[in-house]
């Protein structure tokens, strides 16, 4: 009789189990399911090709973000600038005999731009982005989004309408944040 009794009780286990399984799954917090949306940032900051590298450079220390979308006039998606294309392109190989670059950024705190970076005064947006931009559809899904950025190696992903018109960004600082919560 004993041993009937621990059987019940295994088979009410596992239907129990079933049934959480089950729910996780179909869970708005699911990102095979949630909307990469869900996590974007909506009031992007976006920049013409034609925008001075002193320009991005001030927008990215003041804002503290380190992509900018780059648009036509018609606010379609053309490129992306980042930090890191702006210190592979000039801070690497500068010469350190030319006078100092300071830039005062987010709080009036004060940097030094680098050797190299005199050479990129005067240069626009157009020289340093990248044209080929990996995006993401709006209505893609948070697992998605992450895939894509694990598979090309970004931290950031432009968010692009059907259209192609930029709609909103999504890095992986959203998504960790988006999974902290």
């Amino acid at each position: 009789m004993a041993t009937r009794v621990v059987k019940k009780k295994a088979k009410i286990t596992k239907r129990a189990t079933k049934k959480v399984t089950k729910k996780a799954t179909a869970s708005p917090l699911d990102p095979r399911r949630a909307p990469v949306k869900a996590v974007m940032s909506k009031k992007v900051k976006a920049v013409r090709p034609d925008t001075s590298l002193e320009t991005v450079v001030g927008m990215m220390m003041n804002s503290d973000i380190s992509h900018l979308p780059v648009t036509d006039d018609a606010g379609k998606l053309v490129g992306i600038i980042s930090k890191t294309d702006v210190v592979r392109r000039y801070f690497m190989d500068g010469d350190d005999t030319i006078e100092e670059v300071r830039l005062t950024g987010k709080n009036g705190i004060k940097y030094w731009a680098g050797p190299g970076f005199h050479q990129a005064l005067g240069q626009t947006v157009s020289e340093f982005m990248s044209k080929q931009v990996r995006t993401v559809d709006v209505d893609a899904t948070i697992a998605e989004a992450a895939d894509a950025m694990v598979t090309h190696k970004v931290h950031g992903l432009p968010v692009v309408s059907h259209k192609q018109a930029l709609v909103g960004f999504v890095s992986s600082l959203d998504i960790t944040r988006w999974v902290a919560r």
